[in-house]
C-alpha cells in the first residue's frame, strides 16, 4: 500500500471514530505532503489546527498508519504553506509555471461551497439516501424488520466502499454500521454474533474469518478485520429462485429452447412467474439471475448472450423504476424512536405515495387492501394485532403513565383514517394518511425558533397530574386527549434538535450534551435539566435548580406581574451573576442571593449595560468565551469579547470555573 493510500484510508478510520464537527473541523481538510523512510508529513490549513492535532492525534494517527505500512511509522503536521517544516523541500521556477498539461501549478484545487436558502435541506439532507431494489421487499418477508434494518446499514457501507478511488472494501467500524442501520452499537453486535442472523442472510451478506486472525508482523498485533460480502446485486429469495427455476425447465421444450423460454419469462407478469405461495423446499437457497441462468443453460448459449438475457430478465423482476428509499437522517434520527417493524411500516406505506411533479399535486392517503394482516406479511409477521399496536397500543396500568401511547411517535408520521366499524379486524381495508416529510414543520419551527419551548406546562390526564415535557411542536401534533403523550417525544425532540449542529449559528453547541442517546427524563422533571443547561436558549427552571434557588416560584409571580416574559427573566438572572463577578459587583459575598433580590425588586430585570448585552448572548456563544479563556486561547475580535475580556479575563481560574457552573452546570 502506498503512502497516499495509506493516509486516505487513515481519515476513513478516524471519520468513523472522531465526533463529526471535531472531524470536520481539523481532520478533513488535511492531506499527505510528503512521505520517506516511514515519516508522514500532512499539510494542515493553520498553526492552531497543527498544533491540536499534534496534541491529540499524532499518536492515534501513527497507529493506524503503522499497522497499515507494516512498520514503525511516525507522524508530522505541518502549515501546508511552511515548506521549512519539510525535509525534501521542491521549489518552483515561478508561481505561474505550468504542468505538462498547460494548467497553472497550485490552480488544480477547486473550493466549492454548498449554499442552502431552506433550514429544512441543510438539516435533513434529503439527498443523502439509502436505495434498494424494491424486490427487497420478498427478502423482508423471509428475514424480517430487524434483519431488514441491518441489511441496510451493510449494503450502504458496501456503497460507500466502492465509492472510495474504485476500491470495492472498506474497513468500517461496528459503531458506523450500527448508525447506517439505526440501532445502538450493542444491538448490532448481538445481532451479528448469532447464527439466525447469518443462515436469514444468506445470499444477502455473507461473513469469513481470516486465517490468521491476528497480524503480528508489527511491533504491536493487531486482530485482523473479518470479512464481510454484501450482494449489491439482490439475489431471488429461495423461493422465488425455486419458481423461477421450475418454470424455466417446464416451459423450456414448449417455448422453442433458451432464447425463447428467456424471452417469454422476461414478459410473463411477476405474479405468474414468481408467486408469493411458493413452499421453499428444504434445499432451496437464494440465487441471482445471473447463477440460475447459468446453471441451466451455460451450455447451450454463448457467454456474451447468456449476459445480455440475464440482465435482460434481471431488469423485468427489479426495475430501476421500482426503488425503495430512505434518507439518511431518517435512518439516524427517526428510526430508533420508531422501531425496525413501524419504520418498515411507514417506509412501505410512503412508497406507495406519490407526488405529481408537473402539478405539485401529492398523494399522501394509502388503502391497503388487506388491512392489518397485509401489512403484517410485508414483513413476514404472523399476528396482524402487532400493527394495531403499533398505531394504538397504549401503556399498561401499571405503568407510570396510564393511559399513554407506546409507540407516539408512529402517529406523528402516520394515522389512520376513517375508523368506522369493520367486518374483519385483521383483513378489512385501512387507510392511512401518511407524513412524507422527515421532520414535521412544527417541529422544526420550535427547534429553529429564538424564543424558548414551551418545556414544563402542566397537564391533567384523568386524576393525575403530570408534568408535561413535550416541546410546542409535539403539543401542535398530538391528539387533543393526549397532548403530551410519553417521554418517548421529549426524547425525540432533543434528537432532533442535536441535529441543528449543522447550523453555523449552533456549531459550538456540544454534542455530548445534546446526544440522542441521553437517558430518558423522569415524569415531573424538565428534559434539559440536570447536569448541564440548553446551549439554545436560557432555561430559567435549569438556572434556578442548578443554583439551588427556593425562590423561584416567588420570582415568577412577581415577573408576572411586571409581564416580563420567562426568557427576560433567565437573561436577567444571567445578567445578575455577571455584575457581581465584574470588577463592580466584585463586593458582593452571595451572588445568587443578590440577583434573586433584583430580580424580586425590579421591574425590569437585568443589571443593565453590558451585562445585559452579554446575558443576550446564546449560552453557547457565551460559553465559548469561557472555553477560548480558560483553554488560554485568543478571544474573537468582536464587541461582546472585547466586554468579556475587560470585565472577567482578570478573574482567577477556580473563579471562571465557578461562575461557569453557574451558568451551565458540571
Amino acid at each position: 500500500m502506498d503512502a497516499e493510500q495509506a493516509w486516505e484510508y487513515a481519515l476513513g478510520q478516524l471519520q468513523m471514530e472522531m465526533p463529526k464537527t471535531s472531524f470536520d473541523t481539523w481532520v478533513r481538510d488535511t492531506h499527505l505532503v510528503s512521505y520517506e523512510d516511514g515519516k508522514f508529513v500532512v499539510g494542515v490549513r493553520t498553526a492552531y489546527a497543527r498544533d491540536w492535532l499534534d496534541s491529540r492525534l499524532s499518536s492515534t494517527a501513527a497507529r493506524l498508519l503503522m499497522g497499515m505500512m507494516n512498520r514503525s511509522v511516525d507522524v508530522k503536521f505541518v502549515v501546508a504553506a511552511d515548506t521549512s517544516e519539510v525535509e525534501d523541500e521542491t521549489t518552483g521556477d515561478d508561481d505561474q509555471s505550468l504542468s505538462q498539461e498547460g494548467i497553472p501549478k497550485g490552480d488544480d484545487e477547486l473550493l466549492i461551497e454548498a449554499h442552502y436558502d431552506l433550514d429544512y435541506d441543510e438539516i435533513i439532507s434529503p439527498d443523502h439516501v439509502t436505495v434498494v431494489p424494491g424486490y427487497f421487499r420478498r427478502h423482508l418477508r423471509v428475514i424480517g424488520p430487524d434483519l431488514g434494518w441491518l441489511y441496510m446499514g451493510f449494503r450502504q457501507a458496501a456503497f460507500n466502499a466502492g465509492a472510495r478511488r474504485g476500491s470495492k472494501r472498506e474497513r468500517f467500524s461496528g459503531k458506523a454500521i450500527a448508525a447506517l442501520s439505526g440501532i445502538a452499537e450493542r444491538t448490532f453486535w448481538n445481532r451479528i454474533g448469532k447464527a439466525e442472523t447469518w443462515q436469514k442472510f444468506l445470499g444477502l451478506v455473507t461473513t469469513s474469518a481470516v486465517t490468521p486472525e491476528w497480524d503480528t508482523s508489527s511491533p504491536t498485533p493487531r486482530r485482523l478485520p473479518r470479512r464481510y460480502v454484501v450482494s449489491m446485486t439482490l439475489p431471488l429469495t429461495a423461493a422465488d429462485a425455486h419458481s423461477l427455476r421450475g418454470w424455466l425447465k417446464a416451459n423450456l421444450e414448449g417455448m422453442g429452447g433458451p432464447e425463447g423460454v428467456l424471452a417469454a419469462a422476461a414478459e410473463t407478469p411477476l405474479e405468474e412467474l414468481l408467486p408469493l405461495d411458493t413452499q421453499v423446499q428444504t434445499a432451496d437457497t437464494p440465487e441471482t439471475i445471473t447463477a440460475i441462468l447459468h446453471s441451466l443453460f451455460a451450455d447451450m448459449l454463448p457467454a456474451e448472450r447468456l449476459e445480455t438475457l440475464s440482465t435482460r430478465l434481471h431488469k423485468h423482476i427489479m426495475p430501476d423504476t421500482d426503488r425503495l428509499g430512505m434518507t439518511h437522517f431518517f435512518v439516524e434520527h427517526v428510526l430508533p424512536h420508531l422501531g425496525p417493524g413501524p419504520g418498515w411500516m411507514l417506509t412501505l406505506l410512503r412508497d406507495r405515495c406519490w407526488v405529481n411533479r408537473e402539478t405539485g399535486e401529492v398523494r399522501n392517503q394509502v388503502t391497503v387492501s388487506g388491512g392489518y394482516a397485509e401489512i403484517a406479511g410485508w414483513m413476514g409477521l404472523s399476528r396482524p394485532m402487532t400493527v394495531y399496536e403499533w398505531l394504538y397500543g397504549k401503556q399498561g396500568k401499571e405503568a407510570k403513565e396510564p393511559g399513554k401511547f407506546k409507540h407516539p411517535v408512529t402517529r406523528v408520521y402516520l394515522r389512520e383514517i376513517g375508523q368506522e366499524k369493520v367486518s374483519s379486524f385483521n383483513t378489512s381495508p385501512r387507510t392511512f394518511d401518511v407524513l412524507l416529510d422527515e421532520v414535521p414543520v412544527e417541529i422544526l419551527e420550535s427547534v429553529l425558533i429564538d424564543q424558548p419551548l414551551d418545556f414544563g406546562a402542566a397537564c391533567s390526564i384523568g386524576d393525575s397530574n403530570l408534568y408535561a415535557t413535550c416541546s410546542i411542536g409535539f403539543t401542535r401534533l398530538a391528539d387533543d386527549l393526549y397532548a403530551t403523550c410519553s417521554i418517548v417525544f421529549t426524547r425525540f425532540a432533543d434528537d432532533l434538535y442535536a441535529t441543528c449542529r449543522v447550523f453555523k449559528s449552533l456549531n459550538l453547541l456540544n454534542q455530548s450534551l445534546i446526544s440522542k442517546d441521553s437517558p430518558p427524563t423522569p415524569p415531573g422533571t424538565n428534559s434539559h435539566l440536570g447536569r448541564v443547561g440548553n446551549l439554545a436558549f436560557w432555561d430559567f427552571d435549569f438556572l434556578m435548580q442548578n443554583n439551588q434557588v427556593g425562590a423561584a416560584r416567588q420570582v415568577k409571580d412577581r415577573q408576572k406581574e411586571t409581564g416580563a416574559s420567562i426568557s427576560s427573566l433567565a437573561a436577567g438572572f444571567v445578567s445578575w451573576l455577571l455584575y457581581t463577578s465584574s470588577p463592580a459587583g466584585s463586593r458582593v459575598d452571595d451572588p445568587v442571593a443578590l440577583a434573586v433580590k433584583r430580580l424580586l425588586e425590579n421591574n425590569q430585570p437585568g443589571a443593565g449595560g453590558v451585562f445585559d448585552r452579554l446575558a443576550r448572548l446564546k449560552p453557547f456563544e457565551l460559553k465559548d468565551l469561557f472555553d477560548r479563556d480558560l483553554a488560554g486561547l485568543p478571544l474573537p475580535d468582536t464587541p461582546t469579547a472585547q466586554i468579556y475580556s475587560e470585565n472577567f479575563c482578570h478573574l482567577s481560574a477556580p473563579m471562571k470555573r465557578k461562575l461557569y457552573g453557574r451558568f451551565f452546570g458540571n
